[in-house]
């Protein structure tokens, strides 16, 4: 129970200190609504390590985003990474404010296995110039991006804008992600030889992409992706990643002819979309079906400088199905990097979360929290620490003391419904002497107090007995004002017990004040002492410091106020258990004279 309170305590002093997440900065005033966007490595299976330049995917929807709020482009769309200060670099595949959808990629400098990170989102300027940049959105490995929508023919993403020479295959709107393409068995898209789709003899190489096989009319051998060598498709040389009676595989053909196939150990379901991934590092392949390793082979690539061709090449057919999210690099990238790739483009993924609520800035700004916070000195942070600590004390003397009153009181109310029934069903003498009722209500301050009362009582008729002619049941008036004695004493103890720490809480109460007050003449003082030294009187240099100085004083008051309100609280209660105990000492002992008064035979024994 003990610890629970402390963790209370603690909860609730955290929610008194400001924190740097509520004091996050706004970027820009021009911008009027902001966004958090929460990226949640932590379900990701696969990702062992750090994946850096990711490109992550942003969906926006009518649940997240007011489309209102947002210029019809989208062109004032800014995204800043987890520092709230670092744009970072994006670009749009799909901004719809009729349909309400935004498919945004985004530049995300690293991504941490089973890490939380925050970025920003934020929109809502009229005067905003578009920045979007597809080719900084990716690094320079990646040669080709094909994002597939359907309001155009395909198109290389990257910086290098690598040219579609020919496109067989038909757009379509049910895309993975916004739109895609749908093959026949004789489409292709055809991009043409450059440089940076060249790959050296024995270079690295990943292509990724989404595939949907159809569920009838695939060939027995279909290709999905093709790598060229210089003298085209009447060479030998080529890799090719496709699907031998839907079994995906990854082969790679020497300018010798020979080949040599990594091969997955089952067949993808038709009519259901699965993330496909070739990677040849050096002397190694391995293909990913949904971001895991299936199958593996050693060979090395020929060099490749011809065409990349998506769908039928090389006397293969396509594979009859839909593709969408085609991208190649000329690197080997990292298994934690294909199992990111393929667990947040799913449209079921959960790795990044927007925020449904905006956070509204307004021209003039609005975020006075992250204003204050910013400008606080040490000075002021040293008082409000201590203030803090001062709270967090205080509450844990108000709840603790709180409950032992309550259980007292509750234990008192027991213990007379005890003592009572005890005096009806007890002989005169014997219910004083021999009843139990202390022990019975161990919380009950009145039980300690009979307790102390009944042995007193008892040691005296002890004695009583011990002297011939003398009445056993007659006690003298000295011995009477003595048990007194020791009853006002179990009372005074038990005040002691009840206000034990309370002026912890008169410390919060005048103190609390008072060191905030202190607080603020110091932060105001450094403020005018910084503009003097800068030479810029200015109400936007003095205001943000006087601001933050006057919080130490509002911290002050809050330590205090509830102090006082609660010290008022447990100081009527404690009054009341109080005067419980006084009149049960008063009557306990007219009782015990009542009962033990002396006779004459007692009188004459004392003479």
């Amino acid at each position: 129970m003990l610890k629970f309170r402390f963790m209370a305590a603690a909860l609730l002093l955290s929610s008194f200190v400001p924190t740097a997440a509520s004091a996050q900065d706004w970027w820009n005033a021009d911008w009027t609504e902001r966004r958090k966007v929460t990226l949640d490595a932590t379900g990701l299976r696969g990702v062992t390590e750090e994946v850096k330049r990711a490109p992550v995917l942003v969906r926006l929807h009518s649940g997240v985003l007011d489309f209102s709020k947002v210029k019809p482009d989208g062109s004032d769309l800014r995204f800043l990474g987890a520092d709230g200060k670092t744009p970072l670099a994006y670009h749009i595949e799909r901004f719809d404010p009729a349909a309400e959808i935004g498919l945004i990629w985004v530049d995300v400098p690293t991504v941490a296995p089973g890490a939380r990170q925050d970025i920003w989102l934020y929109y809502g300027s009229e005067a905003a110039k578009p920045v979007a940049n597809a080719g900084a959105t990716y690094d320079g490995e990646q040669v080709l991006v094909q994002h597939l929508s359907d309001n155009g023919p395909p198109t290389d993403a990257t910086a290098n804008r690598n040219q579609v020479t020919a496109s067989t295959a038909r757009p379509t709107v049910e895309g993975l992600i916004g739109g895609g393409a749908s093959l026949v068995s004789d489409s292709a898209i055809r991009i043409a030889p450059s440089q940076s789709l060249t790959v050296p003899a024995g270079g690295n190489l990943t292509f990724t992409g989404w595939v949907k096989p159809a569920t009838a009319g695939m060939p027995a051998d279909a290709a999905i992706f093709t790598k060229l060598g210089a003298g085209g498709e009447a060479a030998p040389a080529r890799v090719v990643l496709g699907l031998l009676g839907g079994v995906p595989y990854l082969r790679v053909v020497g300018a010798d002819g020979t080949a040599s196939e990594a091969v997955a150990g089952a067949p993808l379901a038709g009519g259901s979309w699965a993330h496909l991934a070739a990677v040849v590092r050096g002397d190694n392949l391995t293909l990913y079906v949904n971001g895991v390793a299936v199958g593996q082979a050693a060979s090395a690539l020929p060099e490749l400088a011809g065409e990349d061709v998506i769908g039928a090449a090389a006397g293969l057919p396509a594979m009859v199905g839909d593709i969408d999210e085609l991208g190649r690099a000329n690197v080997a990238r990292s298994a934690s990097a294909i199992a990111l790739l393929a667990q947040s483009q799913n449209r079921g993924s959960n790795f990044v979360g927007v925020a449904a609520e905006a956070e509204a800035e307004g021209a003039g700004g609005h975020n006075y929290l992250g204003v204050l916070v910013s400008a606080l000195t040490p000075d002021a942070w040293a008082v409000i620490i201590i203030l803090g600590i001062m709270a967090l004390i205080s509450w844990i003397v108000m709840v603790m003391k709180g409950l032992l009153v309550a259980r007292t009181a509750r234990a008192n109310s027991k213990f007379l419904t005890s003592y009572g029934f005890a005096n009806r069903s007890q002989g005169t003498h014997s219910g004083l002497v021999s009843e139990q009722l202390g022990s019975s209500q161990p919380d009950a301050s009145l039980g300690r107090l009979f307790t102390i009362g009944q042995q007193e009582l008892k040691a005296r008729l002890t004695e009583n007995a011990n002297v011939p002619n003398r009445d056993p049941h007659a006690i003298a008036p000295q011995s009477i004002a003595a048990i007194r004695s020791a009853l006002d004493a179990g009372q005074a103890r038990e005040e002691q017990r009840l206000n034990r720490f309370m002026v912890l809480l008169t410390i919060a109460i005048s103190g609390g004040p008072f060191l905030g007050l202190l607080g603020t003449v110091v932060g105001v003082m450094i403020t005018f002492a910084g503009v003097a030294a800068a030479g810029d009187v200015n109400i936007n240099a003095i205001a943000p410091g006087i601001a933050a100085a006057l919080l130490a004083t509002v911290a002050g008051l809050a330590v205090a106020i509830p102090a006082l309100f609660g010290y008022n609280y447990l100081q009527s209660r404690i009054e009341e258990v109080s005067t419980d105990n006084l009149i049960f000492v008063d009557e306990l002992e007219k009782r015990i004279a009542e009962t033990y008064r002396p006779d004459a035979r007692y009188a004459l024994a004392a003479e």
